[in-house]
């Protein structure tokens, strides 16, 4: 009977050290997604904090020459130095959730600046609209080095056509508004009517605003439409 005590003691203690493990391992990973989305809400912030400083950068009234936000060498800095410390902390898997769409966020906060330039809170210069699109160039290059790692969720596809769409939307400040008629009659549903109404009524480097050219333009489209 000692035996058969000893032997019940050592299955009993057993199945403890195996309750005991997974409750370790449900503990863990309790806390493994708390620390991940806590650091995905970080890097979400910190990118939104920066991005946001954009618009109200001086250089982007600049006359002399392209330069970029402070800003966004700062974001790019971010990027790399929190990717890495993410990856040595908690593992690819929490740096691949915490910099999860983030090709997607980024062109999205660029589009914004775009539309607060265009709205005319502050001048903005061809020099100026040249540093929005290098913004784009230098961020999509930063985040893809940040996310380059094994097990991201960098989406090329996804990045390519954020990046692009946020490229062409700043690219229409820069045209005059003959190039941004044809722009429109051949792209009618590339932006929304609320982003063409804003083109139209920015006042650029290259064009003097005019939203009743959107108004009538709209018109007759649809006329020509119906008419073919």
């Amino acid at each position: 009977s000692g035996r058969a005590a000893g032997g019940w003691g050592n299955k009993s203690s057993k199945i403890k050290a195996i309750r005991d493990l997974r409750g370790a391992i449900r503990t863990i990973r309790h806390h493994g997604l708390r620390v991940a989305k806590f650091c995905r809400v970080e890097v979400l912030i910190q990118t939104a904090r920066r991005m946001s400083q954009i618009s109200m950068s001086s250089v982007l009234q600049a006359e002399d020459a392209v330069r970029l936000p402070s800003c966004v060498n700062s974001l790019g800095e971010y990027l790399t130095i929190s990717g890495d410390n993410i990856r040595e902390s908690g593992g690819d898997a929490v740096a691949a959730y915490a910099f999860s769409s983030l090709e997607q966020y980024i062109p999205f906060y660029l589009m914004q600046s775009a539309r607060i330039m265009a709205g005319g809170a502050r001048p903005i210069t061809m020099n100026g609209i040249e540093s929005l699109d290098r913004t784009g160039s230098v961020l999509y290059r930063d985040l893809k080095g940040a996310t380059g790692f094994e097990g991201s969720f960098w989406d090329e596809g996804a990045a390519a056509e954020s990046f692009e769409g946020s490229a062409v939307f700043v690219s229409l400040m820069e045209l005059t508004m003959g190039d941004l008629e044809d722009f429109y009659r051949e792209n009618p549903g590339r932006f929304s009517d609320k982003d063409y109404a804003l083109m139209f009524q920015f006042s650029g480097p290259r064009r003097r605003g005019d939203s009743r050219r959107f108004n009538l333009l709209k018109s007759k489209l649809k006329t020509e439409r119906r008419g073919g």
